[in-house]
C-alpha cells in the first residue's frame, strides 16, 4: 500500500483530505515542517501532499531540505494550499516540486494528481531496477567476452601467448619497425627429443616439461618481450629493439638456463635441452618470411648437434 504524507497546519485540512483518499493509502501526518522532516526521513513516504504557508519552516523550505537529502530527493511533492498566484507556482516548481493543487480541493482530480504522480514514482523505480539489472549483466558480459578473448588467444597448457595470438603481435610490431624504423628479433626454440620424453616417461610428464619450460624462458626475458607456444614443443619469441647479436645473446641464456636445470616428475629426475634458430623481425620481408627464416636456422641447429643456438643466414 502506497504511504502518502499529508503536511498543514490545519487538521481540518488534513482530515478533509483523507476522507477523499479513502482507505487506498496508507496516511502519516504532520502539522508543522519540522514534524514532517522527520517522518520523510524516518518513513520515506511514497509522496507528499505539502502545504506551503505554515508557521515556522514554510512548505518551500521543506521541500528544498527534502529535494537536497540523497534518501528523500525522489520522493514527489504537491503543493497545496490557498495561493495560487504565478509566482508562487514558480516558487514551488523552482523548490523542487512535481506539481501544484489550490483549495478548495475538487476530490477526483485531487486523487487523480495523486494517482499519476505515484504512477510516475513507480515507473522511475521499475526503470531504474532494470537499468541496474541491465547493468550487472552489461558487466557479466564483458567480463565473459574479456574471459573468451583470453581463452581464445592463450595456450592452454602453459599460459602463454598462442600461435592466433603471437602472430597479430608480430604483425603490430613490424608496423611499428615501419613506422619507426627500428629492430626486432624471433626465435623460435624447439625442445630436443621431445617424443622420447613423452615415450619414456608419459604425457603428463611432457605437458610438465612444456609448463617448466615455459617458465624458465620467461625468467630470462624483458618485460617488453613476447613468447608464445607456437605449437607442440616449439615456442617462439619475438624481441622488440633487439638486434641479431642481442637475439643470439638472449637465445644462448635461454639454451643454457634448461641444459642446466633438474627436471623432476614423481620420482625421475631429468634433463633436457633445447635448440634455437635466430633470426631478423624484418619489416620489408614481413611476419611469415621472418619466422620462416627462424625456422629455417632452428631446422639447422637441429640437423647439426642441437641443444644449440643458430642464426639465419641469408643464402
Amino acid at each position: 500500500m502506497p504511504i502518502i504524507l499529508i503536511v498543514d497546519d490545519s487538521p481540518v485540512e488534513i482530515k478533509i483530505i483523507r476522507s477523499f483518499l479513502g482507505d487506498e493509502y496508507e496516511i502519516l501526518e504532520a502539522t508543522s515542517g519540522e514534524r514532517a522532516l522527520e517522518l520523510a526521513n524516518e518513513k520515506k513516504p511514497d509522496l507528499i501532499l505539502l502545504d506551503i504557508i505554515m508557521p515556522g519552516i514554510d512548505g518551500f523550505s521543506v521541500c528544498k531540505v527534502l529535494k537536497a537529502k540523497f534518501a528523500t530527493a525522489d520522493i514527489p511533492v504537491i503543493f497545496i494550499t490557498a495561493v495560487s498566484d504565478s509566482q508562487s507556482v514558480v516558487k514551488g516548481f523552482e523548490a523542487g516540486g512535481q506539481d501544484y493543487i489550490t483549495k478548495p480541493f475538487y476530490s477526483p482530480e485531487l486523487c487523480a494528481r495523486i494517482k499519476v504522480h505515484l504512477d510516475l514514482k513507480k515507473s522511475k523505480e521499475t526503470l531504474l531496477k532494470y537499468a541496474k539489472e541491465l547493468e550487472a549483466k552489461n558487466e557479466k558480459l564483458n567480463e565473459l567476452l574479456a574471459k573468451i578473448e583470453t581463452t581464445a588467444m592463450t595456450d592452454f597448457l602453459t599460459g602463454l601467448a598462442n600461435r592466433w595470438c603471437m602472430t597479430k603481435r608480430i604483425k603490430a610490431e613490424v608496423a611499428r619497425l615501419k613506422r619507426n624504423q627500428g629492430k626486432g628479433t624471433l626465435i623460435l626454440g624447439d625442445i630436443d627429443n621431445f617424443k622420447k620424453i613423452n615415450d619414456t616417461y608419459g604425457h603428463d610428464c611432457g605437458d610438465l616439461v612444456l609448463k617448466d619450460v615455459a617458465n624458465m624462458m620467461n625468467s630470462v626475458l624483458r618485460e617488453e618481450d613476447v613468447l608464445a607456444r607456437w605449437g607442440g614443443e616449439e615456442f617462439l619469441l619475438m624481441l622488440p629493439d633487439i638486434d641479431l647479436t642481442g637475439g643470439k645473446a638472449a637465445a644462448e641464456k635461454i639454451r643454457r638456463v634448461i641444459e642446466t636445470a633438474v627436471f623432476r616428475y614423481e620420482e625421475k629426475r631429468f634433463s633436457v635441452t633445447i635448440t634455437l634458430g635466430v633470426a631478423e623481425l624484418d619489416q620489408n620481408l614481413g611476419v611469415d618470411a621472418s619466422i620462416k627464416n627462424a625456422d629455417e636456422a632452428l631446422y639447422s641447429g637441429k640437423n647439426m648437434s642441437k641443444n644449440c643456438v643458430v642464426l639465419y643466414q641469408k643464402q
